[in-house]
Order: C-alpha cells, then structure tokens, then sequence
C-alpha cells in the first residue's frame, strides 16, 4: 500500500512539472554513490531564442536525508550569447535554524529547488551557457543525488 501511494506520488509530481508552457529547458546531473565531487562543475547549454521575455532560473537539488550539512555552498557562472559573464556564489539553505529539512520529502528523499535569477534579459539570440561550481569545503559532498537547472519564461 506505502509503495502504491509513493509511486503514484511520484507520477503525479512528473505530471504536475513537466505541464509547465513557461518551462523552456530542464537538464539534471546524477551522481554515482550519492557523492558531488568538488572538481565535478557542472554544465549546461540554454538555447535562447526568444529575447522579447524574460526568463527565471532555478537549481534543483535532490537529496538524501541523511545529507550532513545545514547548506549547500556553489557558484553559478552564466555565459550569455551576447558575451556577458554574469558569476555569483550561493549559500542554500537545506535545513532551519532547528536542524529540520526543508524541502518536500518522501522516505529518505528530499526535493527542493531555488530560484536562481528572476527576470533575466537577454540582448541577443543563441546559447547560454551555465556552470555550477561546488564550493563547499571538502573533496566530497556526501547526500547529493542530484542537481539541475530549469529555465521558465517569467509570466
């Protein structure tokens, strides 16, 4: 019965993600034994085709509950198509001030996403590129099970 109620949880938080029209790109990073390696920078090319909107960022994360740490320390790199470097560093709370997870949980799973950039403009048409650097203090980042980037057009 738990089983049935998780899947069928799950199947309804894919349908209720994948309806967004704002939603132009989606791209996730697993990784092996549920380790971020600090080294491991993460990469992703946005095509930007309309630059009459503007567009919002947000990082996904995926987690376990066991995750050690009240944060999660990274710095966003955007490259966008017109030459612009745009870097800032990040320190994202996972957990309250009372050690509690924040987020939406089920079983040992922890999904929680950040709003990155709001109403971001682009000059000119092409590929934006981005990069995630992990910044926390040790080689690895043990708990992580993913991390991704989704891109909306703001309403």
């Amino acid at each position: 019965m738990l089983k049935s109620i998780r899947i069928n949880f799950i199947l309804l938080l894919i349908v209720f993600w994948g309806c967004s029209p704002n939603k132009i790109y989606e791209k996730k990073y697993k990784f092996d034994n549920y380790s971020w390696n600090r080294f491991n920078n993460l990469y992703f090319e946005v095509p930007i085709n309309d630059i009459k909107s503007n567009y919002n960022f947000y990082l996904a994360i995926r987690h376990i509950t066991q995750y050690p740490y009240r944060n999660l320390m990274l710095n966003l790199t955007i490259n966008t198509p017109s030459g612009e470097i745009r870097s800032k560093e990040y320190d994202l709370r996972l957990r309250d001030k009372d050690g509690k997870l924040i987020g939406d949980g089920m079983g040992d799973l922890w999904d929680i996403s950040f709003p990155l950039r709001k109403d971001f403009k682009f000059s000119k048409k092409g590929i934006c590129k981005f990069e995630i650097e992990n910044k926390m203090t040790k080689i690895e980042t043990p708990g992580i099970i993913e991390i991704g980037l989704i891109v909306k057009k703001a309403d």
